[in-house]
């Protein structure tokens, strides 16, 4: 598979990445909020939904800010993902 750039992708294309990565955003979000971490919840919530916001976009401007928000999701879904590897199971946190 060929490296593209959102740029270089067809609108479908764009959408499917997109909705991927907010997928991914909402699973985080649901597993966060299982924990008790409400905060990276939101966070993730947000996140995902100002993606869902820039799927149709067209312009160079908005085509390089739903860059920039797919670039923080990736990044939060991954930090997040790992500091829940490195705490304890959800079946062993303590509901407060």
């Amino acid at each position: 598979m060929t490296e593209r750039t959102l740029q270089e992708m067809t609108r479908h294309e764009r959408a499917n990445i997109m909705a991927l990565v907010a997928q991914a955003l909402d699973s985080v979000a649901d597993e966060a909020d299982d924990r008790g971490d409400g905060q990276s919840a939101a966070n993730a919530t947000y996140l995902a939904g100002a993606l869902r916001g820039c799927d149709n976009a067209a312009t160079s401007e908005m085509i390089r800010a739903a860059e920039l928000l797919l670039e923080q999701g990736i990044t939060y879904v991954a930090c997040v993902s790992e500091r829940y590897e490195k705490a304890a199971p959800v079946s062993n946190v303590v509901a407060h």
